[in-house]
Parts: structure tokens; C-alpha cells; sequence
């Protein structure tokens, strides 16, 4: 996907030209692409006279905005979900004082990420009614992450990599395990030996440390602007539940637990609630030094 910024209004009904808005002499919307695939986002940046805050839906929720002083700018990140439809999307970007109030539309694509097939211990994948019921509670719990509320922005440049390795499992393939469909990649699979350091990818704060049945050892970090982190099969977690995290600092070691075949790092990342490509965010998120 361009990263080429573009700057564009609507002309007609679900024109994707990047033009320039005549909304206000004295605001500019930018997006950092006019279009993006399920499982993508995309960098909006707002330039405006006056300090106020801008409003800007997506999808009937508010995307969390930081303000730039080297630029005299908002920004926020819009994403599409793994499953989102394909299809076109308003976004509604408001200045309430000044009376500025634009809609744009951002075309969401399908993609195929392919398939990954993989063999396990059949008791990791055919489940007694012991590990269902255990299973099941751990997704409650997990889901409820998802719906809190969004806390105050603790970043305001670029996101790190957990682990500086190669990726080994890329996101968003659809699973095959022992010859039967499951659930697509929603992270990604990064090598490592046993105890190899992992890094908070920003500021953030402990919102779990779990020993689940799927993902072993695994931690969840809220960076605040409805960032979450997750990092899972770790040998050992060095943080515990409500702890405020450095960005680069060490928060566990790669290990091999829960439904694994060795040792390496899972990790995913959540914006607004949607499962999103973590590599995108990396590298989309290096436009914030700018």
C-alpha cells in the first residue's frame, strides 16, 4: 500500500480523487492513503488554525487523535478490521467551534493473506469438555478487553519491534491445523530462542498477565488511543497487572507455552478494537517523527 500523502474531498458520491479540500482556507484533512486492505490502517492528519480538537468518526467510532507541536497537527490512525466487508466508508472529520464538518471516503479492499497448515498434539485441538469450558472462560475474559474504554494517548512517535528477528508466521493467514479450517493469523510469529528478551512497544500499562490455554504465558498492553498490544507463548513475564511500561522496556522472555510447535513470539496488536498487520503500524507509525 502508498504511503504517498494525499489530500482529497469528496466531489460525488464515492470519489476517491486526492484533491485538495475547499471546505476552509484554513483547514487541510490529509489521509496517508484514499484506500486500504481488511486488516490495514491508515494515518489521518488534520491541520488546522485553531487548537481545538478535532472529531473524527469512522465506522460510528471516535478515533483517538495526538497533537503534533512540530507540526500544528492532529493525528490519529483508522483501521479496518481483519473481517471488515469490503466496500466503501465514510469518515467524518468535524471542527465543532469553527463550524468545519467534511465527509471522505476510504474504499476498504479484500486481500488474500493464503494459508498456513500446521500439525499439533491432537489434544491442543480436539478439545474435552474440560479444556472447552476453560477455553471459553478465557475468551470472555480476553473479550472484554476489547470493549473498554479508551484511555488518553501515551504515545506520540513511532512503535517498536518486540523482538528484532525474522518474522516466521506473517498475519492474517487462514489456519489449517491437522487438516481442519480455524480462525485466520491475527498476529504475527517472530523467532527466538528460549529467553530471549521481549520489548513493550511503547508506553503502555498491564491490562493482563494470563496463563491461557491457547496462548500460554501471555500479556496484553493498553498504550492508551485504543492501542492494545498482545504478546503471547512467553517462557517467563517480568510485569504484573496494572504496572506502567516504558517504551523499549523488557516485559518477558519468548518461550514455548500454550498450542505451539517451538519457541518464538506471538504478537498482535488492536486498534479501536480491530485486528490489525503490528508491521503496519510499525512502519506506518515512523510518519509520526516527521
Amino acid at each position: 500500500m502508498s504511503r504517498t500523502y494525499a489530500v482529497f474531498f469528496l466531489a460525488v458520491c464515492f470519489l476517491l480523487m486526492p484533491l485538495k479540500s475547499e471546505s476552509s482556507a484554513e483547514t487541510e484533512v490529509f489521509f496517508s492513503s484514499v484506500s486500504l486492505v481488511r486488516g490495514d490502517l491508515i494515518l489521518i492528519t488534520i491541520k488546522a488554525d485553531i487548537l481545538e480538537k478535532p472529531q473524527i468518526i469512522w465506522r460510528k467510532k471516535e478515533i483517538p487523535l495526538i497533537y503534533s507541536q512540530a507540526n500544528a497537527s492532529w493525528r490519529g490512525f483508522i483501521a479496518a478490521d481483519l473481517k471488515q466487508k469490503p466496500g466503501v466508508y465514510k469518515v467524518v472529520v468535524q471542527l465543532p467551534s469553527s463550524g468545519f464538518e467534511k465527509e471522505f471516503y476510504i474504499r476498504v479492499n479484500d486481500r488474500d493473506y493464503g494459508v498456513r497448515k500446521l500439525n499439533l498434539d491432537p489434544k491442543k485441538v480436539e478439545l474435552d469438555a474440560e479444556a472447552l469450558n476453560r477455553v471459553k472462560n478465557e475468551a470472555a475474559i480476553v473479550n472484554k478487553l476489547w470493549t473498554a474504554d479508551c484511555q488518553l494517548p501515551l504515545w506520540d512517535d513511532r512503535f517498536l519491534m518486540p523482538v528484532d528477528k525474522k518474522i516466521v508466521g506473517t498475519f492474517g493467514r487462514r489456519s489449517i491445523i491437522n487438516k481442519r479450517k480455524r480462525a485466520p493469523h491475527t498476529g504475527v510469529d517472530i523467532s527466538g530462542k528460549l529467553g530471549d528478551p521481549v520489548k513493550a512497544i511503547h508506553n503502555g500499562t498491564v491490562m493482563l498477565v494470563a496463563d491461557h490455554f491457547f496462548t500460554g504465558n501471555s500479556l496484553y498492553l493498553d498504550h492508551g488511543g485504543c492501542i492494545i498490544s498482545m504478546y503471547f507463548h512467553l517462557d517467563k513475564i517480568l510485569v504484573k497487572d496494572g504496572d506502567q511500561i516504558e517504551k523499549g522496556q523488557i516485559i518477558g522472555l519468548v518461550g514455548a507455552t500454550g498450542r505451539v510447535t517451538g519457541p518464538h513470539l506471538h504478537w498482535g496488536v488492536r486498534i479501536n478494537g480491530a485486528r490489525v498487520n503490528p508491521l503496519t503500524l510499525i512502519e506506518l507509525s515512523r510518519e509520526l517523527d516527521g
